[in-house]
């Protein structure tokens, strides 16, 4: 969800906080779910790289790395095209167990400045692939990875917006509340 220059999502994740955690320092393990290739070191002021999608970069630093509880980094695009410069926006995620008992994990991501056309499609990204990274920790295949380019992609959700009708794609993002 955007809440002003911000985009929020909180997912329940059927793992411990450490295996959640992994899913973000670890490339063998972020790119099950995001990206296709990945050079991450994660302590503060780390790199923090990961090619989305052919020729497509999202670049920044690890500014905090506090395991298994929390997760800052800095975030942009190497492409100038997209308006965000690596580095000019910052991620923020936590992870904190569950009282149920159970080992699950709520994820909490923010991801701040983000101001017009690119809190919305950060907003879907997110919903996208927490999707995947969802179907990715329990087993699941996570289903084709995203192949559209980000101008597409805006456009087919300013078209949605403006028909208020669901975007259609192949994956569509489905969070069952009752996880919340």
């Amino acid at each position: 969800m955007i809440e002003g220059e911000a985009v929020v999502h909180e997912v329940v994740l059927p793992v411990t906080a450490d295996q959640a955690f992994d899913m973000f320092v670890d490339p063998r393990q972020l790119v099950r779910w995001i990206g296709i290739s990945a050079d991450l070191e994660a302590r503060p002021g780390g790199r923090f790289r990961f090619e989305v999608m052919p020729g497509q970069f999202c670049e920044g630093r690890y500014v905090t790395v506090e395991r298994p509880s929390r997760l800052v980094l800095t975030w942009g695009w190497t492409d100038p095209g997209f308006g965000l410069p690596p580095g000019s926006s910052r991620v923020e995620v936590t992870f904190s167990r569950c009282d149920d008992g159970a080992s699950r994990t709520r994820l909490r991501l923010v991801h701040t400045g983000l101001a017009g056309d690119l809190g919305l499609l950060h907003d879907d990204g997110w919903s996208r692939f927490l999707a995947r990274l969802g179907a990715v920790v329990t087993g699941k295949d996570p289903g084709a990875y995203p192949a559209e380019q980000p101008g597409e992609r805006l456009d087919a959700l300013h078209r949605r917006d403006q028909h208020d009708q669901p975007y259609q794609h192949d994956q569509p993002y489905q969070h069952d509340k009752a996880d919340s």
